[in-house]
């Protein structure tokens, strides 16, 4: 549905296939995205749900409500129905010429789509005769490298797999990072531009048959500046400053980088395997600033991710003004600002915010700046905490970066 979504919006838009958009195509999408619903999407963002940035998280339904209305629908779920959409009434900055235009590309996408859905149906039945057993299937992976950007071997058996069917392989959730493999083959690798914990699969004519983990680490604390799908690398001798891990504005202007012409997002990763830490028994505590405060950048967002064994929890922050563009993520809980008080995480940036991020008793409680935010349950099975990640609209700074368990196993990312 998503990328019936970005179909759509590509023939809306009128500039081509989206893979050959430049930072300016994503920066006009953007602002006829406001002209329309008055809502702002930065660049990064976009630029994510085209495959043209890595991923840090599932799309937030925020997210894909805002596109979903700029396409004409009341919102993402308004858009999944597609039976008999209730439209709102947009005025869209076309002529009557251009939306008879459109009108013939959207009707040529229904059919597309039908004609792919037949396809993929019949595909589907005259394979049916061959059950596709995961006990027939082998796959595994291996990173050949300590630092970042890190390759990933993959080694896998799909010589069980029918004679005409299609084989991928998944570098993560996100079912658009696919690519084509041989029946025949054993061995095909993938680059990763940033770190994390990612379940990488093995697909047979659109079904999952394994998966294995890929992970990941840092060489200590490492910056990106998020420009286009492939970021900027900042050396520890840039972000490292007596107790502090940040980007500044001069690292921006290091590399030509005008922050008040075009969005910007930056961001700080420590990834490693902490074997003593778990979802069941941790405390993560830290202090962060947003330090952006231009124009283009008034909410300050900062997003953080504590990374475990399969998942993230993930912590929003920012001004106090845009709550309703928050997303919290917890064990696979999505929870929207949109339909959830998260006030409690709007924050102002004249001092470092102080977050406590804790799992005891069966349940996961996060505190800002010493007061209770939110209290969820936790998952029964523990995995493994595997480090944490921040990302700034614009720059921002993190301090006093200590992860513990209740045995007071100290991990002081900061020292």
């Amino acid at each position: 549905m998503i990328e019936a979504l970005v179909l759509l919006i590509e023939d809306q838009m009128k500039r081509g296939r989206g893979t050959d958009w430049s930072n300016k195509d994503f920066e006009l999408l953007g602002e006829e995205i406001f002209k329309v619903t008055k809502k702002r999407l930065s660049v990064t963002t976009l630029k994510r749900i085209w495959g043209r940035a890595e991923m840090v998280a599932k799309p937030s339904v925020a997210t894909l409500d805002i596109l979903a209305e700029f396409s004409g629908y009341i919102d993402w779920r308004d858009f999944e129905r597609q039976g008999s959409p209730k439209k709102v009434n947009v005025e869209f900055p076309f002529s009557k010429k251009r939306m008879k235009q459109f009108t013939i590309l959207f009707v040529a996408l229904v059919v597309a789509l039908g004609i792919r859905f037949f396809v993929r149906s019949e595909t589907k039945a005259t394979s049916s005769a061959h059950i596709i057993d995961p006990a027939h299937f082998a796959f595994n992976s291996r990173v050949v490298s300590t630092d970042i950007p890190n390759s990933v071997v993959f080694e896998y058996d799909a010589s069980s797999a029918p004679a005409d069917a299609r084989i991928e392989i998944q570098q993560d959730w996100d079912e658009r990072k696919r690519i084509m493999v041989r029946k025949e083959d054993s061995v095909a690798t993938c680059i990763y531009y940033r770190p994390g914990f990612f379940e990488s699969k093995l697909v047979v004519n659109g079904t999952i048959v394994k998966e294995a983990d890929v992970f990941i680490k840092t060489p200590g604390w490492l910056g990106t500046i998020n420009k286009d799908s492939v970021p900027i690398y900042l050396d520890h001798t840039d972000i490292l400053n007596d107790g502090t891990v940040g980007i500044t504005k001069g690292n921006l202007e290091r590399f030509s980088i005008d922050s008040k012409q075009s969005a910007i997002t930056t961001s700080l990763f420590y990834v490693e395997d902490f074997t003593d830490l778990d979802t069941n028994d941790f405390e993560a505590s830290f202090l962060i600033k947003n330090d952006f405060d231009d124009v283009l950048g008034r909410c300050q967002e900062i997003e953080v991710y504590i990374l475990y064994e399969g998942g993230v929890i993930g912590i929003p922050l920012g001004r106090k003004g845009c709550i309703s563009n928050f997303n919290l993520i917890a064990f696979d809980r999505y929870i929207n600002g949109k339909t959830t008080d998260l006030s409690a995480f709007g924050v102002e940036f004249d001092d470092f915010v102080a977050v406590i991020c804790s799992s005891t008793e069966q349940r996961l409680q996060i505190y800002i700046n010493g007061h209770l935010a939110i209290t969820l349950p936790k998952k029964d099975i523990p995995h493994g905490i595997k480090g944490l990640s921040a990302h700034f609209q614009g720059v921002g700074t993190i301090k006093n970066v200590v992860f513990k368990n209740s045995m007071e196993r100290d991990h002081n990312l900061t020292e």
